[in-house]
């Protein structure tokens, strides 16, 4: 699971970012901080994403509420749980989305309460429904080693089959994002997930299939980020 923190408060940020990692502790979640919505909004432009953001409210433009709403045009059902010492702004915040309001300074009981709401709702995503033939295959992510443009589809494939579906590559990336962190686009026409890569180059990706994918230049410096962070993960 990956958390961002955005509040340009310093205070307010390390303390939400501190508890947050004491709650997970030794699980997979990776927790990032952001000093303004700004930093926040550039990282989703450069491919992040996350399961979850805790976004103050009142910053310097652009503000929480703005910020919001712009993190919805990358991913349109993510979970904002927004920071506020201001009661009077949640109406605002239910018209961009909001999952939850926090009032500062945040209440631990009410913080891991979020917390565990937002695990749930994860673990409700974590299946991929492929349509192929007029039937629906619910695949684990997990499964899904690398998914591949063929024409107006997608070709997904797991080590026990391969699965079409009639889509944009990018549709797919978004239908896996949702599912899981572990899925980096590597190439204009190839999404890989992480968690089968054996081997790295400039240009290209060995899988633990024996498959052997093109990595783009322009996809190599967030490729190799993506991949940092999922190795950092899985050692803890």
């Amino acid at each position: 699971m990956r958390i961002a923190v955005c509040d340009d408060e310093k205070y307010f940020r390390d303390t939400i970012f501190e508890e947050i990692n004491a709650f997970y502790q030794s699980l997979d979640v990776l927790c990032l901080p952001f000093a303004s919505g700004a930093e926040l909004i550039a990282a989703f432009e450069k491919g992040q994403r996350f399961d979850a953001v805790f976004l103050d409210i009142e910053m310097p433009p652009p503000d929480g509420m703005e910020t919001a709403r712009r993190l919805h045009e990358f991913s349109a059902e993510l979970p904002v749980i927004f920071l506020t010492s201001h009661t009077e702004l949640a109406m605002d915040g239910y018209e961009v989305g909001a999952f939850r309001f926090l009032q500062k300074p945040v209440v631990s009981e009410k913080l891991t309460q979020a917390l565990k709401d937002i695990g749930q709702l994860c673990d409700r995503k974590k299946t991929v429904c492929i349509k192929e033939n007029g039937e629906e295959h619910y695949i684990s992510p997990d499964d899904i080693i690398y998914a591949e443009a063929d024409n107006n589809s997608v070709r997904f494939i797991t080590a026990e089959r391969e699965y079409q579906m009639r889509m944009k590559i990018t549709e797919a990336l978004t239908m896996l994002d949702t599912a899981s962190d572990s899925f980096c686009r590597v190439h204009r026409s190839v999404i890989v997930n992480l968690a089968h890569i054996i081997s790295r180059s400039d240009r290209e990706v060995r899988l633990d299939n024996g498959i052997v994918l093109p990595v783009s230049k322009s996809y190599g410096d967030e490729l190799k980020k993506r991949l940092m962070d999922h190795i950092r993960l899985n050692e803890r």
